[in-house]
């Protein structure tokens, strides 16, 4: 997770660069490939160009911004500033905020979805991927949807049919979380697309021992940044969004929070990852940046 503050961008619609309203484009469908692992866990990865060069990132609703690696095809990328990238160990590393410029989604249907101008971190050095973040999305609406491996930016919206969930704004940076109920305790958990397993702050394990089944394996894990560090690992009771949506027995990383529960606030005991995302289909609505809102129904 990244912690860094910057204005947003206008976000437009594309198919040849031409700036374009939000609201006025075609159904577009972003094709997504799917890294699974261990503990029901994975990694989501979207198609982006940028100009003519073409790859994919990870798609990271718990970085605040994006950041790519330092390399030839990004080295002339004009640097606007500097920031800190904070990952969920707590390690910082510095890098130029850069400018890039056409910077697309590319679609297999409908237009590509981009930015004419984008600012994102350069960072030296990484082992992990290059993060697509969530200021990339303000101003949209769209359905994240694992089980077929796709993100829809609808061509209009239902009737009746809009996200009505408020999102919990978290932080300086303005992340967001969705209030849950685990075990019925009621606490509100990060929407982190970009952690592959769940996560609970492990103050809020010790307190509620009884949601939680410790499982033996010697697991490390890892960040974007490079920092890592060995959490426990548990199998939690049951985590709701409430309205009969139950997901139980999902396997959860326990550590403390730390620089995390002060960047997020004492209110976030749970990072909400792909192991737990992935069992519904989300329909995310940031098209009032102050008013983001979502629904979700579980997957059949």
């Amino acid at each position: 997770m990244q912690s860094i503050h910057r204005l947003l961008l206008l976000l437009i619609t594309t198919a040849s660069m031409a700036t374009g309203a939000l609201g006025d484009e075609r159904r577009s469908m972003i094709p997504l490939s799917l890294n699974e692992g261990d503990y029901g866990g994975g990694r989501i990865y979207a198609p982006v160009r940028f100009g003519s060069v073409a790859g994919t990132m990870r798609v990271d609703t718990g970085a605040s911004t994006s950041r790519i690696t330092f390399a030839l095809w990004n080295k002339d990328f004009p640097i606007v500033g500097h920031t800190s990238s904070m990952g969920a160990s707590g390690k910082l590393m510095r890098c130029d905020d850069v400018e890039a410029r056409n910077v697309l989604l590319k679609a297999a249907q409908g237009d590509s979805i981009g930015r004419a101008k984008y600012t994102l971190s350069r960072c030296p050095s990484s082992d992990g991927d290059d993060l697509l973040g969530l200021d990339f999305f303000r101003g949209t609406r769209f359905q994240l949807d694992l089980a077929h491996r796709e993100i829809v930016f609808p061509d209009q919206k239902t009737p009746g049919g809009d996200p009505k969930q408020p999102f919990v704004t978290l932080g300086a940076d303005r992340l967001v979380g969705v209030n849950v109920q685990i075990g019925g305790v009621a606490t509100v958990g990060l929407f982190d697309s970009g952690a592959e397993i769940s996560a609970v702050d492990l103050s809020f394990v010790k307190t509620h021992s009884d949601l939680f089944t410790p499982v033996k394996s010697r697991i490390k894990a890892s960040e974007a940044g490079g920092g890592r560090w060995a959490p426990k690992l548990f199998k939690l009771k049951e985590i709701s969004l409430g309205e009969g949506r139950v997901v139980k027995g999902i396997f959860v990383l326990a550590y403390d929070f730390g620089v995390l529960r002060e960047a997020l606030g004492a209110q976030t005991s749970v990072l909400l990852g792909y192991n737990f995302l992935s069992r519904f289909q989300w329909d995310l609505d940031f098209t009032t940046p102050d008013a983001p809102k979502w629904s979700a129904r579980l997957r059949q």
